[in-house]
């Protein structure tokens, strides 16, 4: 009866879920996801910096402009999540379902995507520099105007992906209808 009684705030259960407690986070992820908040605006601008959202599912949640620096995403699930204009500096990605995201305006400076998983994603104007993206799929992902100067790409699964001219590649030059890809994929995943 007494859990029934006390029922944490919205803001009480964004606060738990930004913390470095893997299972409290979860479990703050879950409450949010049954009052509907994940999808309704409420996580706009979320300070999750450091937050342990290890294995999260958030699929189709909307974190615009949420702050998740150093933040534990790896093994999660956020398909067809809206995190325009987010802060992922340095976040741990590696593994991550991340099909259909839009990233659009996001930065992802130093984050580690091994082997992550983003389908379709719309990545348009993202900063991806130094960020590790070994293994990756890229399969069909909007890469127009991406900022990807020191990004490792080596074994990532660029079929079908989009550039355009405003695109920085790793080697900090621009991306043209001539550009070679497969240079910057060819690398060992080791």
């Amino acid at each position: 009866m007494f859990k029934t009684l006390f029922r944490p705030s919205s803001a009480q259960l964004i606060k738990q879920m930004g913390g470095e407690h893997n299972k409290l986070a979860l479990e703050a992820v879950d409450q949010l996801k049954e009052r509907l908040c994940l999808q309704d605006g409420t996580l706009h601008g979320a300070d999750l910096n450091g937050a342990n959202l290890q294995g999260a599912r958030m699929a189709r949640a909307t974190l615009r402009g949420a702050r998740l620096e150093r933040a534990a995403l790896n093994g999660c699930y956020l398909g067809a999540a809206d995190l325009e204009g987010a802060s992922l500096r340095g976040a741990n990605l590696a593994d991550a379902n991340l099909r259909e995201i839009r990233l659009l305006n996001a930065d992802l400076t130093g984050a580690d995507l091994r082997g992550a998983h983003l389908a379709c994603a719309d990545l348009r104007r993202v900063a991806l520099a130094n960020a590790n993206l070994q293994g990756a799929n890229l399969w069909s992902a909007v890469l127009a105007g991406a900022r990807l100067e020191g990004a490792d790409l080596s074994g990532a699964n660029l079929t079908g992906a989009q550039f355009d001219n405003a695109t920085i590649l790793p080697d900090g030059t621009r991306w043209t209808p001539e550009t070679d890809i497969a240079r910057f994929t060819s690398g060992s995943t080791a």
